[in-house]
């Protein structure tokens, strides 16, 4: 069974309301900034098809909280600007939108916001076992977002899955929101290989007040990797004759929540909360602070080279992007000039951007250039690392799963 306490006692401190990003908290800047984009950047392709063959979309929500699900999802740009819509999807263009969560105050809340949405439902559900969609017709989109179904056993994982499988007709899509078993957050929950349920905590909320974990309430959740997902897919497909293809990515492999608290893994850095602060036009980040360092997972690297090998790629380009940064600010053009000589693709067009951007400042009449121009830039040139990622195995906060389902 689900614990629910904690999040009813969020509900109450706000922590689920409407808020500001910010430094620290639920919706920090790397949560709308980052994060967000991320998924948005997933969903994107999947709402562009389905509005290829239909005009309204139906969308459930597992563990929709207050909605935040249909927030992010008729809030993605287009590709290009639109005569007729600002966003990607228009609010009106949803046909149903079915918000499940266990939590009565979320559900409540949910209703309270959208009550005039005639086109929004809300039901407290428990997916472990309830699976109220099975009532209504087909969706287009099965959705959930921010780690929602890890709260579920491997089996009641399973079940859901068998049940949405079911459900479909023609063509949907199932996301999958997990937390990543291979994040360098928990290295102590990497030798986990069955379904035993593992503790996590929301201590993050507390931050920078309170650190220490042994006064931070916990409840179990399932962590995934892409190995292990894939198998429990492809065997649910098969069962049902469902044709099913999937794509993984990895996100915030370097500024998961635990990254700052080093709850799991005994090496506090602060990355996630200097990317917050490039990303707010009322701070300047500290460059020194956001220089990663993962070397005490070394030990794991003949066990999982593959994992240990993305961890790291991404840990050194992100290395290469502050040093970058240092140079600029000490005008050290040798550097400079090395860094942008010794990078290929598209980090190497990057770093010219943020040269050119750095030495233009004077176009730019802004109170305070780093923290109003060139941090956000550096925090997307980092974002750009992670997005442009191949497959994810499951080594960031969270594991996001796209699976398009046609009949066999």
């Amino acid at each position: 069974m689900i614990k629910t306490e904690f999040f009813e006692t969020a509900v109450k401190l706000g922590y689920y309301g409407p808020e500001k990003g910010g430094l620290y908290g639920k919706k920090d800047n790397a949560r709308k900034y980052w994060e967000d984009v991320s998924i948005k950047s997933l969903l994107k392709p999947i709402i562009t098809e389905i509005q290829q063959r239909k005009n309204k979309i139906r969308i459930t929500d597992f563990g929709c909280g207050s909605g935040e699900g249909f927030e992010l999802i008729t809030h993605i740009l287009p590709t290009q600007n639109l005569t007729k819509n600002e966003f990607l999807l228009n609010p009106k263009q949803v046909e149903t939108y079915l918000g499940l969560d266990i939590s009565e105050a979320m559900i409540d809340m949910g209703k309270s916001i959208y009550i005039k949405n005639k086109n929004m439902k809300f039901i407290q559900a428990d997916l472990s076992k309830d699976y109220p969609f099975l009532k209504e017709n087909a969706f287009d989109i099965y959705l959930s977002t921010y780690s929602s179904p890890s709260h579920l056993t491997e089996k009641e994982l399973k079940n859901l899955v068998y049940n949405v499988f079911n459900h479909t007709a023609d063509k949907a899509y199932l996301v999958l929101d997990l937390f990543g078993k291979f994040s360098p957050e928990w290295p102590c929950y990497w030798e986990n290989n069955d379904d035993k349920m593992l503790q996590y905590n929301m201590g993050w909320l507390n931050l920078p007040e309170k650190t220490n974990s042994t006064e931070v309430e916990s409840y179990y959740v399932k962590f995934w990797d892409s190995k292990s997902l894939t198998e429990l897919l492809n065997d649910t497909a098969k069962n049902l004759n469902k044709k099913i293809n999937i794509i993984f990515r990895d996100r915030s492999i370097l500024i998961g929540r635990h990254i700052d608290t080093g709850y799991y893994n005994k090496k506090p850095q602060p990355l996630r909360y200097q990317v917050n602060r490039l990303f707010d036009m009322d701070y300047e980040s500290k460059l020194e602070e956001l220089q990663p360092d993962f070397s005490f997972l070394e030990p794991y690297k003949e066990k999982y080279p593959e994992v240990l090998n993305r961890i790291n790629t991404i840990a050194d380009k992100w290395k290469i992007v502050v040093s970058f940064c240092l140079a600029l600010n000490e005008t050290n053009n040798k550097l400079i000039k090395e860094l942008i000589e010794s990078t290929t693709g598209e980090l190497a067009e990057d770093l010219k951007m943020l040269a050119w951007l750095y030495r233009n400042s004077q176009r730019f009449p802004v109170d305070h250039f780093w923290a109003n121009i060139m941090g956000p830039q550096v925090a997307c040139v980092l974002r750009n690392l992670e997005i442009n990622l191949p497959d994810g195995l499951g080594c960031g906060h969270g594991l996001c799963c796209i699976v398009e389902i046609s009949d066999d």
